[in-house]
């Protein structure tokens, strides 16, 4: 289980992240929620102890598999936290997607990259496989220069995806893709969940999609944890008042019957 315990991100002047504090199981998926500027990435950056020069981290981040118990310091060795950025200038320039994936792979044990190399390679073979939603032949063979924004996302969380460990934190995996992308996307971080039974937590201003998928929601707002709820309080009408904001803000959830409409001269 991945556990944050007061986690935050502060300077003599300044709080950038206020106290958070939660619990990730294994197979489950957390979703985060928020207005641009909320913290959302600063959380995510917060676990993985990178943080703004000028500030510094409180809080404890541990997690336990398999009856091990680790400490935050030990994250980076064991590699047990797999981040899906945001930007695809994380990607390197002068490498294919493919050889950046068969890279990622080596840095994880060998029992791991042993299963990681036979999805990849059902992968770049075209089989069928849940790996096929992410990454075909056509996105392994290209540079990063070359990727459309749905390819590069496909490409971030597939980076991660194969790193086979226990935690994936994906920032905004769906930012401005079309809604079949989008939902591929997210049926591939249900499968890591639910198939692979690891623990998943998806930052995203798709509040729509991520409801279907996702078992708990962390709604932030300027740095400050408003309320930990489920979907369907969400849908209920049962969570706070700003979670509910953000649900009343996506077009589909206007009322025709409460907009005023400008006159047309």
């Amino acid at each position: 289980m991945l556990s944050v315990e007061k986690l935050s991100i502060q300077s003599d002047e300044v709080n950038l992240l206020s106290p958070i504090s939660f619990e990730l199981k294994p197979g489950k998926i957390m979703g985060v929620i928020g207005a641009s500027g909320s913290g959302k990435s600063l959380l995510a950056s917060a676990i993985l102890g990178d943080i703004p020069k000028g500030f510094s981290r409180g809080g404890k981040v541990t997690f336990s598999t398999e009856g091990l118990a680790n400490s935050d310091d030990s994250f980076a060795s064991v590699a047990s936290v797999a981040l899906a950025a945001q930007s695809a200038t994380v990607l390197d320039p002068l490498r294919t997607v493919l050889t950046q994936l068969l890279r990622r792979v080596k840095l994880t044990t060998q029992r791991k990259a042993e299963s990681t190399q036979s999805a990849l390679l059902k992968t770049t073979l075209n089989t069928q496989s849940q790996y096929t939603q992410l990454i075909n032949r056509q996105i392994a063979r290209c540079y990063p220069h070359q990727l459309s924004g749905g390819m590069a996302k496909k490409a971030l969380l597939a980076q991660a995806s194969w790193q086979q460990t226990d935690y994936i934190l994906a920032d905004e995996p769906c930012c401005g893709l079309d809604s079949q992308s989008a939902q591929d996307i997210y049926a591939h971080l249900s499968y890591l969940a639910k198939q692979e039974t690891r623990g998943v937590l998806v930052i995203s201003h798709n509040l729509k999609q991520l409801l279907s998928v996702a078992d708990e929601i962390l709604v932030l707002q300027e740095g400050q944890l408003v309320e930990r709820t489920t979907p369907d309080k969400i849908l209920s009408g049962m969570s706070h008042p700003y979670t509910q904001a953000l649900w009343q803000a996506i077009p589909a959830n206007w009322h025709k019957e409460k907009v005023k409409y400008a006159e047309i001269a």
